[in-house]
């Protein structure tokens, strides 16, 4: 159940914190920029696709770094005016979500061995 948990959040962060640069983007910016800046932002992020999808402790560690580097940004967001700040909320909970149900396989994962 945990996995699972931690696959939605995962992809939900994703889906939330790309289609967020998008649009909150200006209109006059090229879509080759926003997706440049999308890649560069979420790279690491996608790098621990592995981790999300074999629930591997040792990756899921690293996952659990990762999200600290997110969560201080997404934390700053959060002194934003209104568009920027509601969309910080939602990625700032999706990333406590998503490191909550990682420290959770982490810790399932300990029993098994």
């Amino acid at each position: 159940m945990n996995l699972l948990l931690l696959r939605i959040s995962y992809a939900l962060l994703l889906f939330v914190g790309i289609s967020g640069l998008f649009s909150l983007a200006p209109p006059d910016v090229h879509i080759v920029s926003s997706i440049i800046f999308a890649a560069i932002l979420y790279a690491p992020l996608v790098l621990m696709l592995p981790a999300v999808i074999s629930g591997n402790k040792r990756q899921a560690t690293w996952l659990c770094f990762i999200l600290l580097f997110y969560f201080c940004g997404y934390a700053i967001q959060l002194l934003d005016p209104p568009p920027i700040r509601t969309l910080a909320i939602a990625k700032t909970s999706l990333t406590v979500m998503l490191f909550v149900f990682s420290a959770l396989q982490i810790r399932q994962g300990q029993h098994a061995d």
